[in-house]
């Protein structure tokens, strides 16, 4: 429980629940963004296995490990969250967060913070592929004496819960895959800055994509990784073409509901 408080309070990443027209992940909405894409995102989403098949399924689930375990399942149409852990179920129904059997279960963290934190680290580079996303390529970067080819992303006003957030994803010159992703966090602030932290990824094959296996995250400063605060396992991870049930999203009659 420690290190996800400790997640929480550095590392609130942002809600990109985008109020655009297009579905995040339809062929529409892909259209609307690639003719943006630098040549290094477009080549690092191939090098993860496309965002063609990515967009075939319509469902993933896998075991969170950090280092308690629980299930995540996310319908990756609509964005809806179930979340079942052993003290509590949390979910997201597309409007509302809720917590069953009640927020008290959850503790004192925020479950509206929480509930898709993890499905976005997960969906990089995936992810940075929805509407409502600015990219700028930023050539080599150099982050501790390795040297990637760099993007940064920021993103359009009323655009999810924190639009002020700017990331840098850092992709391999030989491999193409995301390696380091930094972030800022502006949640509460509101305030648009550029002080990062840094996330490191580690990559299993799924179903022909490259998706997390694992994350770490560290402190950040002027191109060098810092302490590292908390890591993360990815176990079990499930990709089907079929819907998921709606009615595993609904809110229950014993829960709770996390307003913003």
């Amino acid at each position: 429980m420690k290190n996800i408080a400790i997640i929480l309070s550095l590392t609130l990443f942002v809600l990109v629940s985008c109020n655009n027209q297009s579905t995040p992940g339809s062929e529409k909405s892909v259209a609307l963004v690639k003719s943006k894409w630098p040549e290094a995102f477009s080549k690092g989403l191939t090098a993860h296995g496309g965002i063609e098949k990515w967009n075939e399924y319509n469902t993933l689930s896998y075991e969170l490990a950090n280092p308690n375990k629980q299930d995540q399942l996310i319908d990756l149409k609509t964005r809806k969250v179930r979340i079942t852990d052993s003290l509590y179920v949390l979910g997201f129904d597309g409007e509302e967060v809720w917590v069953s059997p009640d927020l008290a279960a959850f503790g004192t963290r925020s479950p509206r913070f929480y509930h898709n934190l993890y499905f976005y680290f997960f969906a990089m580079p995936f992810a940075l592929a929805d509407p409502g996303i600015n990219y700028e390529d930023l050539g080599e970067q150099v982050v501790n004496d390795i040297t990637y080819q760099a993007v940064k992303i920021s993103y359009n006003q009323g655009v999810g819960d924190s639009p002020e957030d700017f990331y840098v994803a850092h992709f391999g010159l030989d491999s193409g895959l995301l390696e380091v992703l930094l972030y800022t966090v502006t949640y509460y602030s509101k305030a648009s800055h550029e002080k990062y932290n840094a996330l490191v990824y580690e990559w299993q094959e799924v179903d022909g994509l490259q998706v997390a296996q694992s994350i770490k995250g560290y402190k950040y400063d002027s191109g060098r990784l810092g302490e590292l605060r908390y890591e993360a396992m990815f176990n079990k991870v499930t990709l089907s073409k079929e819907a998921p049930t709606d009615s595993l999203f609904s809110i229950p009659d014993m829960a709770e509901i996390d307003s913003i």
